[in-house]
């Protein structure tokens, strides 16, 4: 499988105003590069708002490239692509087709999915599909809003997600999560879609994981600490979820901690708790004991 996840970030409002574009590549199912490209668009005119979003200025594009010249060096190697991935696709794609119709240049060819669509089946527990949200959630540290960054966070949801669902290839994975791939072409394209899912489908995780009115907190005065990626729930909510059933969370483990919940790829942590013999509990065990008595 060949695939790649894109992101752009823009100088102002018009999706013609590329000013970014981050690309992450993927060969047999892990990220083999990342890359990413100032770009200088076609009125140098760059909004507060994005600037303070992005951190591009007029001064770090004015000696780069325009999208004419970025694309004829990705050109190829997209569209030689099985998939290309963008986190909130729409975004991304129009900037794609803007910039080309501005330059009346012909639209590159590959069929492309949205991982926030994706996302929102995966994780619907999360109650968002911001990337952020999921990359705190796969527990890796990125800066938001830089265009290699966020395309290989992007990438990581695609492969993270792939995983969980047993897909086999990202065309798969649109078919189980029933999200709709969309396609670019010189004749036009087609959109990425997916059937809305409702509000009430998707219960708040707060409002799932509370104890009983008048029960005691199934971990109360426990010291607990989490590591790993957390399947249902990212870092945050797993700790407040604790704290709602009486637990002391804590950053560390120490010869003081009563409990480490361990997710996937537990690291120094699991080590440590290994070492001080601390007890050990799975995200399903943990979910088993916030849940037992409702």
């Amino acid at each position: 499988m060949r695939a790649v996840a894109i992101d752009f970030e823009t100088a102002n409002e018009r999706r013609a105003s590329a000013c970014s574009i981050g690309l992450a590549w993927i060969e047999n199912g892990r990220v083999t590069g990342v890359e990413s490209h100032l770009i200088r668009p076609p009125e140098m005119r760059f909004a507060p708002v994005n600037v303070r979003i992005h951190g591009i200025s007029p001064g770090m594009v004015e000696d780069a490239p325009e999208f004419p010249d970025v694309l004829a060096g990705l050109r190829e190697r997209i569209s030689g692509c099985d998939m290309v991935l963008a986190h909130n696709a729409g975004f991304d794609m129009s900037v794609m087709r803007a910039s080309c119709d501005t330059y009346q240049l012909t639209y590159p060819e590959f069929d492309y999915l949205c991982t926030v669509k994706v996302a929102q089946r995966v994780w619907a527990d999360l109650g968002t599909a911001r990337l952020n949200a999921l990359g705190n959630h796969l527990g890796i540290s990125f800066r938001h809003h830089d265009a290699g960054e966020d395309a290989y966070v992007c990438a990581e949801v695609a492969l993270e997600a792939m995983r969980l669902r047993q897909a086999p290839s990202l065309h798969d994975l649109a078919h189980l999560t029933q999200v709709g791939i969309g396609r670019m072409s010189q004749d036009g394209y087609s959109a990425c879609s997916a059937p809305r899912v409702a509000p009430s489908a998707i219960r708040s995780y707060a409002d799932r994981y509370q104890p009983l009115p008048g029960e005691r907190p199934s971990m109360s005065g426990m010291r607990v600490v989490f590591t790993g990626q957390l399947a249902r729930f990212t870092r945050d909510q797993a700790q407040d979820i604790a704290a709602r059933f009486g637990a002391r969370v804590t950053g560390s483990v120490t010869s003081k901690t009563d409990w480490v919940v361990v997710g996937h790829g537990g690291g120094s942590k699991l080590d440590r708790a290994r070492h001080l013999g601390t007890r050990l509990m799975s995200e399903a065990d943990f979910i088993d004991l916030v849940t037992a008595k409702t």
